[in-house]
């Protein structure tokens, strides 16, 4: 990864709740640079892996792609690796969370409005967040965005649900009637 040009970040992660469960957040610059990872040399053992038979896997693997909303035209590579620059350090928490916003217009609007207040608020008010990227992985109903974050550690998290930007948050999402077309998604783990 670190010959690729257009490649940003790469973190592989396992569960904390199950040691057999790992997840993968990778970045690129754009979808040119996945395509180019994908038709790379050394990503050819992993296809090969995938593919055996029977599947070394307990369940089907499960790919979300989408732009990162609320980010600057061009993160670099530097900045990313700065997320787990003090590996050694710190433990890294990760948060990984699927959302189903309903369609009405308002929702739509205040669930974007709300998401990116507490992007920001994250990004500036928590040096113990290390990393919030999030965006649609679905245009098509029910539509789903991803959400990919990284504290130093679960105290960094607990500071985040401790935040006053993540109060509003929890305002919008209790409402009732639900502002989501389905329950959340959310997986917590640590970088490995």
């Amino acid at each position: 990864m670190k010959e690729e040009e257009g490649s940003l970040q790469f973190l592989v992660m396992e569960d904390v709740n199950d040691s057999n469960t790992f997840y993968f957040h990778e970045e690129y610059v754009d979808e040119a640079a996945f395509k180019a990872h994908c038709s790379a040399p050394h990503f050819q053992p992993w296809q090969d892996f995938t593919a055996t038979s029977p599947s070394p896997f307990r369940n089907p693997i499960e790919v979300n792609t989408f732009i990162a909303r609320g980010e600057r035209t061009f993160v670099t590579k530097i900045e990313r690796s700065a997320v787990t620059a003090d590996f050694n350090e710190m433990e890294k928490y990760c948060v990984w969370v699927n959302l189903f916003p309903r369609e009405e217009i308002e929702i739509k609007t205040a669930f974007n409005d709300c998401i990116a207040r507490n992007k920001l608020g994250t990004d500036t008010m928590e040096p113990l967040a290390r990393q919030y990227t999030w965006g649609e992985v679905s245009t098509t109903f029910p539509r789903k965005f991803a959400f990919f974050e990284v504290y130093d550690g679960k105290g960094g998290f607990d500071a985040h649900t401790g935040a006053t930007h993540f109060a509003e948050w929890e305002e919008f999402a209790s409402q009732s009637p639900s502002p989501f077309a389905s329950d959340p998604e959310v997986f917590f783990a640590r970088v490995i």
